[in-house]
């Protein structure tokens, strides 16, 4: 596979993978039980208690902006404007960073009881890292290929000429053009 692509591949990955994750955020559940309402998360730091409240809020803003920035890319990558590739990567780092802040965070107000789910937030945290950032580097060099030539990958440049096409292009001959007199 070549760099434009794996490009395309990481595109459409952040958007499902982003809408996977929008999922789990939204049905997580923080407290349990019929009559008496048990809580997950203790009461923290005002940063922590302000997170924790506006977590849905904020797990949707950035999974839309996310989905958002992700389809630029992919539009971006059919247009070869090397400006949506390098928009994408500074947001996916960006992105990554405050989801893997807010997790750490979270962690650390969540009850004794529940700290083996503190630590499965932890584990997808890491992989979707890893993944979006296992995508960066093809999409940093197929950035800096557009960036230094830009008509490399236009259409014109990519149309294979076929045997057909080069017999069609010669100029056509008469038999009196294939045997001439010399007199």
């Amino acid at each position: 596979m070549n760099d434009k692509t794996f490009s395309v591949l990481v595109g459409i990955f952040s958007i499902l993978s982003t809408i996977q994750f929008l999922i789990f955020d939204l049905n997580e559940r923080t407290f349990f039980g019929f009559e008496d309402q048990f809580n997950v998360y203790t009461n923290g730091s005002v940063v922590a208690t302000w997170v924790l409240t506006n977590k849905k809020s904020i797990c949707i803003s950035l999974s839309t902006i996310t989905i958002l920035v992700s389809a630029f890319l992919i539009y971006c990558i059919h247009l070869n404007f090397y400006q949506g590739l390098l928009c994408y990567a500074l947001w996916i780092i960006t992105y990554e960073i405050i989801n893997f802040s807010m997790v750490l965070l979270l962690n650390g107000i969540i009850r004794e009881q529940f700290k083996e789910a503190g630590y499965v937030h932890l584990v997808f945290q890491i992989s979707r890292m890893l993944l979006h950032f296992f995508g960066l580097p093809f999409i940093l060099k197929h950035t800096y290929i557009l960036y230094r030539d830009p008509k490399s990958f236009s259409k014109i440049s990519r149309r294979r000429l076929s045997s057909i096409t080069t017999l069609d292009s010669w100029s056509p001959m008469g038999p009196g053009m294939m045997y001439r007199k010399l007199n």
